[in-house]
Order: C-alpha cells, then sequence, then structure tokens
C-alpha cells in the first residue's frame, strides 16, 4: 500500500537471503540497479492508488480539481524523488543489519542521512501546502494536509512494524 512498505519488502526479503547465504551483502547501489525495474513499477502503482485516496477524499468540484491536480502531480514527483533517497537509506540498514552490527558511525551517518531527508520532504510538503492556499483556498489546503498527513502516518506505522529494531 506505500512506497515504505515495498521498501521494507525488499529489507526483509535481503535480510533473509543474507541469513541463509551467509555470503558478503551487495552494496547499496546494487541493490537499487538489480531492483530498479521493480522498484519503478511498483512506485507507479502506488502513486496510482494513492492517487486515487486523495481524490476520494478531497471532495473537489471541477474548477477546484483543475487547478489542484497539477499541483499535487508536482508535488508527488518531487516526493518520489525524496523517496528513492529515503529507499537507499533502508537498503543502508538492512545491508548493515544483515552484516550483523551496525557501527557506532554507520548508525551516526543514517541519522544524519535521515534527518535531512525528513526535513526536505517536510519542506517540499509545506511549499505545496502554501501553493494550494494561495492558488486555491486555505480550507482546501488544510484538507489536503490533513490527508497527506493520514497517508504519511499509515505508511510510517505499517515500516516501522516490519524494521527490526538496532541491536
Amino acid at each position: 500500500m506505500s512506497r515504505r512498505l515495498l521498501c521494507t519488502a525488499l529489507f526483509t526479503a535481503g535480510l533473509c537471503f543474507a541469513a541463509q547465504a551467509q555470503e558478503p551483502l551487495p552494496s547499496v547501489q546494487e541493490v537499487m540497479s538489480e531492483n530498479k525495474e521493480k522498484i519503478k513499477n511498483q512506485i507507479e502503482a502506488l502513486n496510482y492508488k494513492r492517487k486515487r485516496m486523495v481524490e476520494a477524499n478531497m471532495e473537489l468540484d471541477s474548477e477546484q480539481a483543475e487547478a489542484f491536480w497539477p499541483i499535487y502531480t508536482r508535488y508527488r514527483n518531487e516526493m518520489d524523488g525524496l523517496n528513492k533517497d529515503s529507499f537507499q537509506l533502508l537498503v543502508e540498514y538492512a545491508r548493515a543489519y544483515g552484516s550483523g552490527a551496525v557501527s557506532n558511525e554507520e548508525a551516526a551517518g543514517m541519522i544524519k542521512t535521515y534527518k535531512a531527508l525528513h526535513e526536505k520532504q517536510q519542506k517540499v510538503l509545506y511549499r505545496y501546502i502554501d501553493e494550494v492556499a494561495q492558488q486555491m483556498s486555505p480550507k482546501i489546503a488544510m484538507r489536503f494536509l490533513q490527508i497527506e498527513a493520514q497517508l504519511d502516518a499509515a505508511e510510517v506505522l505499517q515500516t516501522g512494524q516490519q524494521v527490526p529494531l538496532l541491536k
């Protein structure tokens, strides 16, 4: 249902494979390259579902929809780029976790990357919320913010349940 769910599925599969094979784990770049088409197709399918959920809950008339959907498309395209970076971070975590130990240096690097990504995602969301408020209305922008926050919260919950805690 979410990009994060796709990430955790690949993460879990990678950990299982690594545990069974006892071979060196592939690099982040190798995982991204080997699964590029699968990731692209899954993201497209998930974006379609997410857009349908937003569409069903925004309750826009035809004039509002004409103004909103180009903004939403730009927003999701920008977020997709950041989500690919998040996926790379998750693969990096999976690789470190699967190797048996995550060093303090690795953890510090992942924390730094996570914080930077989270900050970028929030800035993108706020910029598009402001654009919707200015071009349409603050009420429509608030509804958009609420829907996005609910969808994101569901994704975070699903992901959190599937990613093992650091030992």
